[in-house]
């Protein structure tokens, strides 16, 4: 008897990458257009928007991806795991990186000069690449795992939260990485910043490490079914206390309550917690959504979810390009600039859309940015 298929899974991929798109707008529109979109930077709704999407967006994408490794590592062997992998990750990053991060590049430089120098002196850069170098990264630890589990299942098991009483330990667990985090940050002097790139790449590997990690036990566990439709309560009664504590010390909603944009470095330890611990709980919150409107295969999400890797790649540059036209044509003074945000959002999305629908007309193309140029075998259900 087969198991069946867990389609909102399907839909999480899709709306956890695409997710990305108003984010990448916004960021666009306010931190590397210079000056910023002088409405959208005095917008509360825009910086809460960024604070709300960033809280959880990548956290929830990698706990998915860790339970997407277990699960096609365990069906098909490590070794066409990882050669799917190299096609589907690997190769769309080095085109990537070979095309697309050259042209944002000269896009970066033209909405302001301040990113002239470039990586390290060369005419690229990464911006939202960052997460395919990282997800390698987890993809070739997964990989070098012992194949006898030296640690009890037992043990592990809490770590989840999914049975009674178990959640304040998660959290707590979660809280403690993200303090660790900082206050390493701060001992060390390292920089969340694409001018120091190796260190910005360290610093997002750690971050949602524990993320993948916990995707990868709940496939050990075989607990799928219940970690993406959770039915306990807790979730929705930790995340809004723990979300309004993170929007009164996160730098991008500070400056919109009149306080400095960055607040005292043991608070940002305490911020770091609470993000820690805020995102795991926002995971479940948006799996369980998320299951209840997509139980059944849409075909909406099936393309989606073919096309999210090349959306993904061609958004940013369409982003850019957007906004920098919005800025030259004057359109900075916008009564409305939450209804432009959203609007110019979706223009981005539906461009980014005609771009994977040109680019997989032409299997070389479909091959460096979607991965699959070349027959590919078959992606494993999602399954409980």
């Amino acid at each position: 008897m087969s198991t069946p298929r867990l389609h909102h899974l399907d839909a999480a991929r899709a709306v956890l990458l695409l997710l990305g798109i108003p984010f990448h707008v916004a960021t666009t529109a306010t931190m590397i257009l210079s000056p910023g979109l002088p409405g959208w930077v005095a917008d509360p709704a825009v910086g809460v928007g960024l604070s709300f999407i960033h809280s959880f967006r990548m956290s929830a994408f990698f706990v998915l991806a860790g339970y997407f490794s277990g699960m096609a590592s365990a069906r098909r062997g490590r070794r066409r795991w990882l050669h799917d992998r190299m096609m589907r990750v690997a190769l769309p990053l080095v085109a990537s990186v070979a095309t697309l991060a050259l042209v944002q590049y000269r896009l970066k430089v033209m909405l302001s000069v301040a990113w002239a120098n470039g990586y390290r002196g060369l005419p690229v850069a990464f911006e939202h690449l960052w997460f395919l170098v990282v997800l390698l990264a987890y993809v070739f630890l997964y990989a070098l795992r012992p194949r006898v589990a030296r640690v009890p299942d037992r043990v592990l098991r809490p770590l989840l939260g999914l049975d009674r009483g178990a959640w304040p330990l998660a959290l707590l667990a979660l809280a403690a990485w993200g303090a660790a985090l900082a206050i390493t940050i701060q001992a060390f002097g390292l920089h969340d910043n694409e001018a120091w790139f190796e260190e910005q790449l360290l610093l997002r590997t750690l971050q949602y490490l524990p993320a993948f990690l916990l995707g990868t036990l709940a496939w050990r566990l075989k607990l799928g079914d219940r970690l993406f439709a959770f039915h306990g309560y807790w979730p929705w009664a930790v995340v809004p206390p723990l979300m309004a504590a993170h929007f009164l010390l996160d730098p991008l909603v500070r400056p919109h309550l009149g306080w400095t944009e960055n607040p005292p470095a043991t608070l940002q330890v305490v911020d770091s917690a609470i993000a820690g611990a805020l995102a795991y709980a926002m995971a479940l919150v948006v799996f369980r959504t998320l299951a209840a409107l997509f139980g059944k295969r849409h075909h909406v999400i099936a393309f989606l979810v073919e096309g999210a890797m090349a959306i993904y790649l061609f958004h940013m540059i369409v982003a850019m390009l957007v906004i920098l036209a919005l800025a030259r044509l004057g359109g900075t003074g916008s009564p409305a600039p939450t209804l432009q945000w959203l609007g110019l959002s979706g223009l981005v999305f539906g461009l980014a859309v005609l771009c994977f629908m040109a680019v997989r007309r032409v299997p070389l193309l479909a091959l460096l940015f979607c991965g699959t140029g070349l027959k590919q075998p078959a992606p494993p259900h999602p399954t409980a």
